[in-house]
């Protein structure tokens, strides 16, 4: 994922990350299970109707 910004987002003080693309490709990693410490790390962006 995209680095964090310098401030979060005025409305919900969460920071906005993105996935991280090089060359076209998604950057990802394979981390242990022992590493997860939350059920949840990122939230998803929700638009302003539900479907």
């Amino acid at each position: 994922f995209t680095p964090f910004p310098a401030t979060p987002d005025p409305r919900h003080s969460m920071y906005k990350i993105s996935q991280l693309i090089k060359s076209g490709e998604r950057v990802a990693s394979i981390i242990p299970v022992s590493n997860i410490t939350r059920s949840i790390h990122l939230m998803p962006r929700f638009g302003a109707v539900a479907p």
